[in-house]
């Protein structure tokens, strides 16, 4: 028994050193902590929810294998969830206890559209038989759809890895007391040579090997259940998305208007060169695709004939986009090119819609905008009755075209600041009359205010508000003792009506998109405006 104490010293020293030594090797956690789901394959998409890609530290990774082109989409989860309508999808919710992904089925229709490059992400990836995408932001609320063509069985796995920062506290520790055991029996070990020379060294040696044998023992037992506690199982963490919004977000962030506008302008520019209705409806709608393809139809009679400007694209110069919840959606953009600035009306029809040109007006050269809502939180979309300003919405696209056709000096025109634009319609209307009557000939006019109207507040006490006036010209020849004059007709008259000179009226028409800056006091101000010649007809 006189080297007991030395081989137990020794023997807990190796096995001590060894926990430590096998926490830094063996036991070791892993670099990664990954989770991982089969997708049912009557399914055709997966929503992830917010926070998931932020249960761990990141930079996470989502990762998604399948067949053909997939892709993965991000947007706040109520939009997902709006795409995603009424078809069915698998819902990542958490993490399972055995270390893959919670999901939830979503019933519904077996097929939705490819998501691929709809208006309505703020970002996405795709790839062939497999995407990835790399998260390190804040969870907040945004949300992940995933598809690939819209049909089942294209998403097969998801699986989402976070960096594992997991530490061995006690590997060290446990090495260095280990050496130091080990170290112990070995003098230990030399001491017991040293002490058989006396019996009474012999017995006290004895007794002191005793009562060390009991505090290493109980050491021994107690260093293995702490390294074991350390590796116990911790509580699974929970996605903690921001809390959803109290009111409408909004609708279309920087990154994506940009994106948006870029498409809107290749698309309108493709169908102005072939003067193509069928490929303009693809983009443009309301009054911007009315003014359009009227241009075209007068185009292929008056070859000379100049289109609508290009939409502006170099520049997104103010994100002027709608706080919204529902569908439709209205936002705006000031955007600009070269020298010009135009205000442009965007609408989306429904979730999976493209995003099209409702209006584009051309602001007046050194028009300064009142100060817009921060396009993080967006501006607020006015009814066109609202009475929160100096006139209702609509009352201004009426009052404005009452002032184009009784004058300069009407009570109607006195409700508006002067501007280039009405100017110039009450000379020409004061030089046609004169014409007119030179060439025995009387003309009228009429303005016809249109209902379509959008109208957006301001971060101060304003509105912008866009709408549509019609406008009309009739020439008619002098008629005496039933004899009727006859009008010479020039371009576009001539091209448009198919007749140089008429005994009948011609009425000439035109539409005007307007844009107005509306205070609650003093008068309201046109600040752009585009009119286009919608056509010409004999009566």
């Amino acid at each position: 028994m006189r080297y007991t104490l030395a081989v137990i010293l020794m023997v807990v020293g190796v096995v001590v050193g060894g926990l430590g030594i096998l926490q830094k090797t063996l036991w070791a956690p892993d670099d990664q902590i990954t989770a991982t789901t089969e997708i049912d394959a009557e399914t055709p998409a997966v929503v992830v929810d917010p926070g998931m890609l932020n249960l761990y530290e990141t930079p996470a990774t989502l990762n998604v294998e399948g067949s053909g082109d997939l892709t993965i989409a991000q947007a706040p989860i109520e939009n997902v969830e709006a795409w995603a309508g009424n078809s069915a999808f698998t819902r990542v919710t958490g993490l399972a206890p055995e270390g893959g992904l919670s999901v939830k089925s979503q019933d519904g229709e077996a097929s939705m559209p490819s998501p691929a490059g709809a208006d309505l992400w703020t970002s996405e990836v795709t790839g062939n038989d497999s995407v990835t995408l790399d998260w390190t932001e804040d969870a907040n609320r945004t949300g992940f759809l995933i598809a690939g063509s819209g049909e089942p069985g294209d998403v097969k796995t998801v699986t989402i890895t976070w960096p594992n920062h997991a530490e061995t506290p006690w590997a060290i520790p446990l090495m260095i007391i280990g050496g130091a055991l080990f170290i112990g029996g070995i003098v230990v070990l030399v001491f017991n040579r040293n002490s058989a020379k006396k019996e009474k060294n012999r017995r006290t040696a004895r007794q002191e090997r005793r009562r060390k044998l009991a505090e290493f023992g109980t050491a021994f037992a107690i260093v293995p259940v702490l390294a074991l506690s350390a590796c116990g199982p911790d509580e699974l963490p929970k996605p903690e998305p921001s809390e959803a919004p109290s009111s409408a977000a909004a609708g279309v962030n920087d990154d994506q208007a940009k994106r948006i506008l870029d498409s809107v302008t290749e698309d309108v520019k493709a169908a102005d060169k072939g003067t193509d209705s069928s490929e303009l409806k693809k983009r443009a709608t309301g009054p911007a695709l009315k003014q359009r393809e009227d241009a075209y139809k007068v185009k292929k009679k008056v070859k000379k004939h100049k289109l609508p400007p290009a939409v502006a694209n170099e520049k997104v110069v103010v994100n002027y986009t709608a706080a919204t919840d529902s569908w439709p959606r209205m936002t705006s953009l000031v955007t600009s090119a070269v020298n010009e600035t135009q205000l442009l009306v965007l609408t989306q029809e429904d979730p999976r819609a493209d995003y099209k040109l409702w209006s584009q007006t051309q602001l007046v050269p050194g028009t300064e905008l009142p100060e817009i809502p921060d396009a993080r939180q967006g501006s607020q979309l006015l009814d066109p009755k609202t009475k929160d300003f100096v006139m209702t919405p609509e009352n201004v696209v009426s009052g404005y075209a009452k002032a184009l056709d009784s004058g300069e000096k009407s009570k109607e025109a006195k409700k508006f600041e002067s501007d280039d634009f009405s100017k110039s319609i009450w000379k020409n209307q004061q030089a046609q009359k004169k014409s007119a009557e030179d060439g025995k000939a009387e003309v009228k006019y009429k303005y016809t205010p249109g209902k379509e109207i959008v109208a957006q507040g301001t971060a101060g006490d304003a509105a912008i508000v866009t709408g549509v006036i019609e406008a009309e010209s009739t020439i008619s020849p002098e008629s005496v003792d039933g004899r009727t004059g006859t009008l010479t007709l020039s371009s576009p008259q001539k091209e448009l009506t198919g007749s140089d000179s008429t005994q009948k009226s011609v009425t000439t028409k035109t539409t005007q998109v307007l844009t107005f800056l509306v205070p609650t006091d003093g008068k309201v101000r046109l600040i752009g405006g585009l009119e286009t010649l919608s056509g010409a007809e004999l009566k």
